[in-house]
């Protein structure tokens, strides 16, 4: 990888915004659907693996993406050294910006300290956890389904 992926930017938002990191663009359009009725307004990254780029936080220290971020949706698989290194450096330079991840059980039990600061939603991710998570990460109580 030699390039450095293009950050997402946030255009005017009139809501709550989220980022949603997944390098699956059909996972994102679903996340995107999902938080956009519900109220959110969302900006997609394909992270490292997604985009065969280098992640600008990871790179250059800045991302527009988080840096208007009020909560993060971590959806990389943490498997990937490179997604791994994207989630531990956006706790580490944003230590008060809530972030959602969705992992498999068995890999945030063997890597709690990456988790540690972090929403885990077990796998497979359905509406109802990803936005009990969002709203847990906003301070409110998940409406009752």
């Amino acid at each position: 990888m030699k390039q450095t992926v293009s950050p997402p930017r946030w255009k005017e938002s009139t809501g709550p915004r989220v980022l949603v990191e997944a390098s699956d663009w059909a996972q994102q359009e679903t996340l995107n659907r999902i938080l956009g009725r519900a109220g959110y307004d969302v900006l997609t990254c394909d992270g490292p693996v997604g985009s065969n780029s280098r992640c600008s936080l990871v790179a250059d220290g800045a991302c527009p993406g988080c840096d208007g971020a009020d909560v993060v949706v971590n959806a990389l698989r943490h498997t990937d050294t490179r997604n791994r290194e994207v989630l531990l450096e956006i706790q580490e330079r944003h230590p008060d910006l809530p972030i959602v991840v969705e992992v498999p059980g068995p890999r945030a039990e063997r890597y709690p300290d990456d988790f540690a600061n972090c929403i885990v939603i077990a796998q497979p991710m359905t509406s109802e956890t990803l936005l009990a998570a969002v709203e847990k990460a906003f301070g409110a109580e998940p409406a009752a389904s």
